[in-house]
């Protein structure tokens, strides 16, 4: 004799007369009760959908209800968030900003149905002493000898825990990134990793695995400092297709649009003015494989030296999809709080900042259209 759930599927069969495995009904459904809830569409369906399963007796309702309910499973099936991993972890220079663009990125996830944080990657709670600082050039004899002697108590007194406590720390990090391993991006349906202000050389389990897994058709995200991490990492670098050189101080800087229809562009057209930031140069850039977005038509720190200076592009990697954007230094670019201190960019420009943010994640995990095709004629 046939099961209930094994009669409702051979019901669903019609002139295609293919029968549906029960267990396979049974997780639609089960896919359908956990869709209405998460997409917020009613959680009265939700919880109808779900007593369903469990209490209703009519076996002729069951059958007419269930062949109505698999009847939009692949539309909600389509409609699955896409899903992100955030990497804010640094084994170099960290930057203040990175709780603001944590707080940024938490406000895209909240607004975007279609998005999903499903992990953060967040620095290890280990505070690792720092050495004193040489004083600053010209420096007299006194600041000199000061410094010898803070240095002399340091390798004394501090270094052998200093260097205790980087070494748990780097553990700790090593053990954190193993969620960036290609079986475990393939095992938790990963569309997406996002590196936000991530810096130096981040040991992750797998380096060319992970440059494959964007190649097949993953999507990878970077932003200000991400071409300040694995600098000297092949597979790395030629992903991104761009290694931070350097920078000076901050300057109020006017962007072009490379292209002003791209979701990246944000409909900010096509000049893109900033009251203060600091301004990435960037080398082993080819512009032959990507597409530019916002650059720079002079050196950001002298206007004299005219040229091509890139500031954010988009490209195709093998089947993936690769966007970066060297801004994101100042918190006040992350934030939209008018009670920001010291805020210099306008909250205007933050949201900006934030629907650029926003444009280019959704090009790169697919949910909007855009050209990938290189424009190393623009200028």
């Amino acid at each position: 004799m046939p099961t209930l759930l094994e009669e409702v599927a051979d019901h669903s069969r019609g002139p295609l007369r293919t029968k549906v495995p029960a267990f396979l009904f049974f997780t639609s459904l089960k896919k359908i009760a956990t869709f209405s809830y998460r997409c917020n569409l009613s959680r009265q369906a939700f919880t109808l959908s779900s007593n369903f399963l469990t209490h209703m007796k009519n076996k002729s309702l069951l059958i007419l209800s269930a062949l109505a309910m698999m009847s939009v499973l692949p539309a909600a099936a389509a409609a699955e968030p896409k899903r992100m991993v955030v990497c804010t972890i640094t084994e170099g220079f960290r930057h203040s900003s990175i709780p603001q663009s944590e707080k940024a990125l938490q406000a895209i996830d909240e607004a975007s149905p279609n998005l999903e944080i499903v992990k953060w990657l967040r620095q290890p709670e280990i505070e690792v002493p720092v050495a004193p600082r040489p004083p600053k050039e010209p420096a007299d004899k006194a600041s000199q000898d000061k410094y010898q002697r803070a240095m002399q108590a340091w390798d004394r007194d501090v270094k052998p825990e200093a260097d205790r406590k980087k070494r748990e720390l780097h553990e700790a990090v090593k053990k954190s990134l193993l969620a960036l391993s290609p079986q475990a991006l393939r095992d938790n349906r990963i569309d997406a990793v996002i590196f936000s202000n991530t810096t130096g050389n981040l040991p992750l389990p797998d380096l060319q695995g992970f440059a494959d897994w964007v190649r097949s058709g993953g999507a990878f995200i970077g932003m200000h400092s991400a071409t300040d991490t694995l600098k000297g990492a092949l597979p790395y670098t030629e992903m991104i297709c761009g290694i931070f050189e350097g920078h000076r101080e901050q300057v109020p800087v006017k962007l072009h649009a490379g292209d002003k229809e791209h979701p990246a562009n944000a409909g900010i057209g096509a000049i893109w003015t900033l009251a203060q930031e600091e301004m990435y140069l960037i080398k082993q850039h080819d512009r032959n494989l990507v597409r530019s977005i916002w650059f720079m038509r002079h050196h950001p720190n002298d206007p004299k030296q005219e040229g091509f200076f890139p500031v954010a592009w988009v490209r195709k990697f093998g089947e993936g999809r690769v966007f970066y954007t060297s801004l994101g230094h100042r918190e006040d670019l992350w934030s939209t709080d008018p009670a920001l201190p010291d805020r210099i960019n306008s909250v205007e420009t933050a949201a900006q900042f934030r629907q650029h943010l926003t444009g280019g994640i959704r090009w790169a995990v697919g949910l909007e259209t855009g050209s990938s095709e290189p424009n190393p004629q623009t200028n």
